[in-house]
């Protein structure tokens, strides 16, 4: 029988098959890591998101406040020689809290001293938003802006 010769058929050997897939394996690894630092990626900047937002509407609010009632009625939860959050006061010393998705923030402010009811017409406001992470580290994210007394407002 001249068509039963094995050795001419052509395909692929086993082992020939089981490195391919081998190969293919280590390949579809490689990409589920990616997509996985990809999504606590994604969960990091959302958090960093939502705290600047947050930041964002402290300052806001100071903007429609009238200027005499602007003071610096900040809680205790920031070091004032460093301008940095005092994390071990936080959550009791935070201005407010907020819950987003799970994640609680912590908003912290300081206004710049100023005599009230002076002819100063200028001041700083800094606003911390602070969280922790899944690794019980701090995070914050600080926003600065200036207000001024312009037209007696």
């Amino acid at each position: 029988m001249a068509g039963c010769n094995l050795r001419r058929k052509e395909g692929f050997s086993l082992i020939e098959v089981l490195v391919a897939l081998s190969i293919l394996s280590v390949g579809l690894l490689a990409l589920a890591l990616f997509q996985v630092t990809a999504i606590k990626g994604n969960a990091v900047a959302g958090k960093w998101t939502v705290a600047t937002q947050l930041a964002q509407d402290r300052l806001e609010r100071f903007r429609h406040v009238q200027w005499n009632a602007i003071d610096n009625s900040a809680p205790g939860g920031y070091n004032t020689g460093t301008m940095t959050p005092n994390y071990a006061n936080l959550p009791g010393a935070a201005g407010d809290t907020t819950t987003v998705r799970g994640t609680p923030f912590y908003r912290v402010w300081y206004v710049n001293p100023r005599t009230i009811g002076t002819t100063a017409s200028f001041t700083t406001i800094t606003v911390w938003c602070c969280w922790l992470d899944e690794s019980a580290k701090w995070h914050n994210v600080m926003l600065v802006t200036q207000r001024s007394n312009v037209g007696g407002i």
